[in-house]
């Protein structure tokens, strides 16, 4: 049997893939720092000087890699909504439902979110992927949290009650994912579901706007 040639030879877009996907494995076992052309060129089985030739270096890499994991979440959490059966509450529940369990709710992409979240301050790049990353995600939940709104008469800043749906699903995750002997992921439904609960009974009468 012939040896295995030391790198792959693929069109552009599937190595830009494997390179992205090798990123990924990286952050999340060796962190930021770990997380070199070499170990994501040996990752991908492919030549270092393609980190270079597709993304100019490791930042970029990491970049295009920040997105692509945003994209497969969001993709992921669309789905759900898409799948529901029902109007704007079922697709929220259905939001939630998807936000705690996998692959959304998996240590692995905690590690690398985290990875990300480290280099938001500092990179201008991955300060603008994250923002486009959280702006796209609340827009689809204010969109869902005013119809609601709509539908059961009753008046709210939609925006607002988006950061604070946001907040709360983040902090749970969070813990969930760092620790999940905090509690289990039954309660964390519990905790999100009650929101909407309160949400569709027109409870936060704190997040009207003041013109309204």
């Amino acid at each position: 049997m012939a040896d295995e040639p030391r790198f792959t030879r693929d069109q552009p877009d599937v190595r830009k893939r494997k390179l992205i996907e090798a990123a990924a494995q990286c952050l999340a076992e060796l962190g930021h720092a770990g997380t070199s052309v070499r170990a994501v060129a040996a990752r991908a089985n492919v030549s270092p000087g393609l980190v270079t030739h597709h993304f100019k270096g490791i930042d970029g890499l990491i970049v295009a890699t920040y997105a692509h994991v945003g994209d497969q979440v969001a993709a992921v959490l669309n789905q759900a909504m898409d799948d529901a059966t029902g109007g704007a509450e079922a697709k929220l529940r259905a939001f939630i439902d998807a936000s705690f369990k996998p692959p959304v709710l998996d240590r692995d992409l905690l590690a690398v979110w985290l990875s990300f979240w480290s280099l938001v301050r500092r990179d201008a790049q991955v300060r603008k992927v994250h923002r486009q990353i959280y702006v796209d995600y609340r827009r689809r939940l204010e969109s869902l949290i005013a119809a609601i709104a709509k539908q059961r008469r009753f008046k709210i800043d939609a925006h607002l009650a988006a950061l604070a749906l946001t907040a709360m699903l983040d902090g749970l995750w969070l813990e969930l994912c760092l620790d999940p002997t905090t509690f289990a992921t039954e309660d964390a439904l519990r905790i999100a579901h009650a929101w909407v609960d309160d949400l569709a009974a027109g409870g936060f009468r704190a997040l009207v706007k003041k013109d309204q």
